[in-house]
């Protein structure tokens, strides 16, 4: 049978036609299999040569219970793969305990929770330092029936009388007149004054008869001219009565001024950078690294106190007892014994702190003082041509000993 170019052409145009309509349905397929099945492309010959096969329907939700396999214990105990517990820090797991947790606690106003925030900050790497906030915002000494500071102080104590030192932060509230046995007393007047320091005195007796030492810490300036003189008269109270009463009176007046002596509310941080370290509209508060800044006063302080509670540490070296020194001269003697230094029975003269002090730049002299001569064997040696002889014991000196 003989097919014409006509019909040759029919029948490879209705093939291309035929081959386009199989790849794109394979194409379509292929995608609808992806999306439902993740095999991709095999999930697509699956359906095609196994109908149904991917079409399998749900089972049906269970009625019975999940059971979980019990774990059964080895019988081994667990290791974290450290050898000994005696190599770890002290208070970490396997480690020797801890140290008993210094105990620090803060009163006072508004000032005195940010003074405890900075202390935080900086005790921050020692976790067996405990700061207590025991502060109230609007609390003073002048308004003891919103809140009488002495007579905490003394419920403190005697509800928790574990504390290593209290730091103490007051006065902003303070600038007002004073109700006593009936009188009112105006603010800083004489009679206000002496009132005034006797609280602070009260407040400081509880802790410094239970032996516990205080930390009183003056206000900062203050951007109100007004008040920032109310703030120095406040400090003279605290620095003379808290003294007086056995606390440590804190001055960091300095340290948030400019260098005018006037309030700032910018300044160098504990790190020396520049930084913001008064908050608020008023400037009365503190900032973070205010607050830091703060606590760096009393931070050399209470590191006294917190040292002595802290556990010592694997290899740190032991108190030596106090005949050492002795002990090492003796071992010492004994060496040089043994080596045939110095014969047992001999003292070897004391040596002195310094030698004689020689000018570096002064010219040369002689035993009597005079100079040098720059004519003796030596130059005239060398101005014939002749190395010096050289001296026993210098450094030009090779020759071998005998």
């Amino acid at each position: 049978m003989q097919v014409t170019g006509h019909g040759l052409s029919w029948a490879l145009s209705w093939t291309v036609r035929l081959v386009g309509a199989v790849v794109c349905c394979w194409l379509l397929a292929a995608t609808v299999s992806r999306a439902q099945s993740p095999g991709g492309l095999p999930g697509f010959f699956q359906n095609l040569f196994n109908p149904g096969a991917g079409s399998q329907p749900a089972k049906k939700p269970s009625n019975e219970p999940l059971r979980v396999r019990a774990h059964k214990p080895s019988g081994k105990k667990a290791s974290d793969f450290v050898a000994t517990a005696a190599a770890r820090a002290p208070g970490a797991p396997g480690g020797s305990p801890a140290g008993p947790p210094t105990a620090i606690s803060v009163l006072g106003d508004s000032l005195a929770i940010l003074a405890a925030q900075g202390l935080t900050d900086a005790f921050a790497d020692r976790p067996e330092v405990s700061i207590t906030t025991l502060a109230r915002d609007l609390s003073g000494l002048t308004r003891d029936d919103y809140y009488d500071w002495p007579k905490a102080a003394r419920a403190l104590l005697a509800r928790n009388p574990k504390i290593d030192a209290a730091v103490i932060m007051v006065g902003i509230n303070d600038l007002q007149p004073m109700n006593v046995d009936g009188r009112t007393l105006d603010t800083l007047s004489d009679d206000w004054r002496v009132k005034y320091g006797e609280r602070i005195e009260s407040l400081v007796a509880p802790f410094h008869a239970a032996q516990i030492p205080v930390y009183w810490i003056g206000l900062p300036p203050m951007q109100d001219e007004k008040f920032n003189g109310q703030a120095l008269a406040l400090n003279e109270l605290y620095r003379d009565h808290a003294q007086k009463a056995g606390a440590v009176y804190i001055d960091i007046w300095d340290a948030f001024v400019d260098s005018d002596g006037h309030y700032a509310a910018f300044g160098p941080d504990v790190d020396g950078q520049n930084a913001k370290l008064r908050a608020g509209s008023d400037g009365i508060y503190f900032t973070k690294a205010g607050s830091r800044k703060l606590a760096h006063f009393l931070e050399a302080e209470l590191r006294k106190i917190t040292d002595k509670n802290k556990p010592q540490a694997e290899g740190d070296i032991a108190a030596l007892p106090p005949d050492i020194e002795q002990q090492a001269d003796d071992i010492n003697a004994q060496i040089r014994r043994e080596m045939g230094g110095t014969p047992a029975g001999v003292v070897l003269p004391e040596r002195p702190l310094a030698g004689p002090i020689l000018s570096l730049t002064a010219h040369p002299v002689a035993a009597g003082g005079a100079l040098i001569d720059a004519g003796g064997p030596a130059t005239a040696s060398l101005r014939a041509g002749a190395a010096p002889e050289p001296q026993a014991g210098r450094a030009d000196d090779f020759r071998w000993p005998h």
